[in-house]
């Protein structure tokens, strides 16, 4: 099989255009109805693009971090959303910068602490989120009732204004200035620059403005899987944690109308983003988000399962050396991209990196793995550990404290038919080479670590009022509002 990523130019401007919980098959181009994603499409047309990446974690933070530093969530200690990444952890951003790039993030990275940087030397916009544990989220007025566990967001879905849409309007506005200011020094100083453009949207609240939900609301259809009564009973208690265990029609179809609309908006911001580019023959760009979105099918929403609804990730590459028109169903994944940018760019690989480059001519062997550590699921009394195994067609969830669950994706892609009981030898033989140097006493101790120094710092939050650094700030509150 030929290469459909190749090093043809040193030192290409790389830039990822990175969004939070897109789901994977929320693309026109994929075949989604519902998906009204030219500018997707466009970028697909001139580029590769991957069917079987995957996130490292289906999880914002853990993800994001993974994907930053190449080390899998429980080798980093980044396991959850209030946890820190060390400002010691090189990511890819100080790889980079050393070897002589301008590498600049625009908008939504999640970091946590004094460091809102890891490695860029610039952050023109920084989070709408708090940068801090326990402080204050983002003011949205009467909306606040559409951002509660996932059930609230589900009943207070519909259309209407957010910050969120107008943060993500304010990062596409400063990463468009940005590049243009970037492919200038290149020009003028044959400076490389790596640039990330991170979106909000399509994360919840489910809620986009009525022109984007006109625009889809008629190829929304019901979700296609919705059978709780099969749940696996580690899923059954995620469902139940967060409201959703029963879901009734209505408000699920317009949430997923809501979410389809903030796609559509999302795809235009990308677009503008893109456009920036056109012409230039020395840069990379690749479009992908941090893990994707239930959105009802078999009656889950959010993320934080191991179904590809919510562990698959959209991941496009296009520009010089990467071929046109390409599907690529390579098993891949977040981790395998940070390698690839490097590798790309011809810079050292980072400390302990565990993933790939796609541009690689060695054999290439399908495998991932992806991991969970609490979030919702980590429930006051029991801290559940989640780990998946995607190798060639089968796909192994291991859940600590139940039944694991195998899945052959080939002959079942809707991973509707759990095969373990009928093939214990190939779940041993995967469990031994999923759980390896996974150790669940050690991460019983990190998790209790890394809640005692949360809950410490909540408190000098809401004590001191530590400033925030480089935060967001809706300047037009008023705007959040139904309509």
């Amino acid at each position: 099989m030929s290469r459909p990523i190749k090093k043809v130019i040193d030192r290409p401007n790389i830039v990822v255009v990175m969004t939070d919980q897109h789901a994977a098959r929320a693309i026109g181009v994929v075949g989604d109805p519902a998906a009204d994603t030219p500018a997707l499409d466009r970028l697909a047309a001139r580029g590769t693009r991957f069917t079987n990446a995957y996130c490292p974690s289906p999880l914002c933070v853990p993800s994001r971090m993974a994907f930053l530093t190449g080390l899998e969530p429980h080798v980093s200690g980044v396991l959850s959303n209030d946890d820190f990444l060390a400002s010691n952890i090189p990511t890819i951003s100080h790889a980079l910068g050393a070897g002589g790039y301008d590498c600049q993030l625009f908008g939504r990275m999640h970091f946590y602490g004094p460091d809102q940087l890891h490695g860029f030397a610039g952050r023109p916009i920084g989070d709408i989120g708090p940068g801090w544990p326990g402080a204050g989220a983002p003011e949205i007025g009467t909306l606040t009732e559409a951002r509660g566990n996932h059930g609230d967001q589900i009943k207070g879905s519909g259309q209407g204004e957010t910050s969120y849409q107008a943060y993500d309007h304010a990062v596409a506005e400063s990463g468009v200035e940005g590049l243009k200011k970037l492919c200038a020094a290149r020009d003028q100083a044959d400076t490389p620059f790596f640039a990330m453009v991170s979106l909000f949207c399509p994360h919840p609240p489910y809620i986009a403005l009525p022109e984007d939900c006109a625009a889809v609301s008629g190829n929304v259809g019901p979700p296609r899987l919705d059978t709780p009564e099969h749940r696996h009973p580690a899923l059954q208690e995620w469902a139940n944690a967060g409201g959703v265990a029963r879901v009734i029609a209505k408000p699920s179809h317009r949430a997923r109308i809501a979410y389809y609309g903030l796609v559509r908006m999302v795809d235009r911001l990308a677009g503008q983003v893109l456009a920036a580019l056109e012409g230039r023959d020395d840069t990379i760009v690749a479009y992908v988000s941090d893990h994707g979105e239930a959105l009802g099918e078999r009656g889950l929403w959010w993320k934080s399962t191991f179904y590809d609804e919510s562990s698959k990730v959209p991941m496009i590459f296009a520009g010089p050396g990467i071929e046109e028109s390409r599907v690529d169903d390579r098993v891949t994944g977040l981790l395998d991209l940070s390698a690839t940018i490097l590798d790309l760019a011809g810079v050292p690989a980072l400390p302990g990196q565990v993933g790939r480059s796609l541009a690689s001519k060695d054999p290439w062997i399908h495998r991932v793995t992806s991991s969970y550590y609490g979030g919702l699921m980590n429930i006051k009394t029991k801290a559940l550990r989640h780990r998946m195994l995607r190798q060639n067609s089968l796909k192994l969830c291991v859940y600590d404290g139940h039944a694991p669950q195998l899945f052959d994706l080939e002959a079942d892609p809707d991973e509707l038919c759990d095969i373990a009981p009928s093939r214990p030898e190939d779940v041993k033989r995967l469990s031994g080479d999923l759980t390896a140097g996974w150790d669940v006493e050690t991460l019983t101790r990190t998790q209790k670590r890394n809640a005692a120094r949360a809950e410490l710092l909540r408190g000098w939050v809401k004590a001191v009022h530590p400033p925030e650094r480089l935060r967001w700030c809706d300047p037009n509150p008023e705007r959040n509002r139904y309509l």
